[in-house]
């Protein structure tokens, strides 16, 4: 978008995928993959109680999908986007629902004793945290409630129907339980998703504060204009003896021809930003993305750039950095980050490196959009604009974006 939008509209600014809420599902994902393995630690003595009333083979199919899921997930957590892994927890929801209702007809050889109860039923959790992160709040809710109350029946099944209000007890008691884990779910993915609105609000409003600054300037520009040259060719022209002359004629010339050149400027380019606060944006995008990248301005530059170039470098050299973090290497500390950006009176250059573990390019499918379209594509769409990325395995990673006048 660019600042002349972003000035004329009021508007919420748009939601954008990633940053903070991004992190909260990763870090839930990695949690929920944990707790998965706690619980099949908890579940093996039922495991092997139960062995000898359901048929043979469900309980290992079973424990397969409900402990196994969660650490594929996991794993594919930090080169998932946020809808990925939304889709990644919505389905481990039904695959989860599907294990607790096959217990029905797997159940072949009972009544169990009171003491031993499935063990499908004591892991409701496992299932409602992810329903929490991959759906709205009401079908979030609606999910815990079902998968609740659908354990008051297995247990009834299990025992013979020997102790009916123990099994609706038990019921009730996993809805407090599991209500605890929705709420700070939900909760959680909220507040995310409230800092990236936030951070995208700031983003907007340094954008828009750029932007009438270098229309004040423009303003005064056409001022200074006006002064010097349309008011003193008037009283030039309203000079007793003067209008004809050919001082005045050439005065008048000049003037004629200063105003086309601002109207054809103004044509060109609706709105510029000046260097200061294109400075100042990168830095702040910078440090909303990432602590771990230092930043080096070199070289000066007097004449403002274009809004819309400001943005595809800021935006390009932001979603850069996000590549960085998730992908130079596990171990953040390890990883040396710097962005460099460098100023000429013929444009402006920024290169954002890191000596993480690197890649191949040429292995890079097609349908990778952080590279393809947010940082090549968005940049080199733009005439004299233009981007590269280097890279190779434990050699680090170079991406240089730029635009020259």
């Amino acid at each position: 978008m660019s600042i002349g939008a972003i000035v004329g509209s009021t508007a919420v600014p748009p939601r954008v995928e990633g940053g903070a809420e991004l992190g909260v599902v990763r870090t839930m994902t990695f949690v929920f993959a944990a707790a998965s393995m706690m619980f099949l630690g908890l579940s093996v003595g039922s495991f092997f109680d139960e062995a000898a009333y359901v048929l043979p083979h469900w309980e290992l199919v079973a424990g397969i999908a409900v402990f196994g899921t969660p650490l594929i997930i996991a794993a594919a957590s930090p080169w998932s986007s946020l809808r990925q892994l939304r889709i990644l927890h919505g389905a481990y929801a039904v695959i989860f629902a599907v294990a607790v209702l096959s217990w029905v007809p797997a159940f072949a050889n009972g009544p169990m004793p009171p003491e031993t109860a499935p063990w499908v039923v004591g892991l409701t959790a496992l299932g409602t945290t992810p329903a929490a992160i991959a759906w709205r709040p009401v079908v979030a809710w609606a999910y815990l409630l079902a998968a609740s109350f659908v354990i008051a029946p297995i247990r009834i099944i299990a025992d013979g129907g020997a102790d009916v209000s123990l099994a609706v007890q038990f019921a009730f008691f996993t809805i407090t339980v599991c209500a605890a884990f929705t709420a700070v779910a939900t909760v959680a993915m909220a507040a995310g998703r409230e800092v990236d609105a936030a951070a995208a609000a700031a983003r907007s409003s340094s954008m828009r504060a750029a932007a009438l600054t270098a229309r004040g300037e423009e303003q005064a520009h056409l001022d200074a204009l006006v002064h010097d040259e349309v008011i003193a060719t008037i009283f030039a022209a309203a000079g007793a003896g003067r209008s004809d002359s050919a001082s005045t004629r050439a005065q008048a010339a000049r003037t004629i021809a200063r105003l086309s050149e601002l109207s054809g400027a103004t044509a060109s380019v609706p709105e510029l930003v000046h260097v200061d606060y294109f400075v100042q944006g990168l830095a702040s995008s910078i440090t909303e993305t990432t602590d771990a990248a230092e930043l080096t301005v070199e070289g000066s530059r007097e004449a403002p750039l274009p809004s819309s170039i400001a943005s595809a470098l800021i935006e390009a050299t932001v979603e850069a950095l996000r590549n960085s973090v998730v992908h130079a290497g596990s171990d953040a500390a390890a990883v040396s980050r710097e962005v460099r950006l460098l100023l000429s009176r013929d444009g402006v250059e920024i290169t954002i490196s890191d000596d993480g573990q690197g890649f191949d390019p040429a292995s890079v499918p097609a349908n990778r959009l952080g590279i393809v379209v947010s940082i090549l594509g968005r940049v080199n769409a733009f005439p004299c604009a233009r981007a590269t990325v280097w890279s190779e395995p434990n050699r680090g990673t170079r991406v240089t974006v730029g635009w020259s006048e």
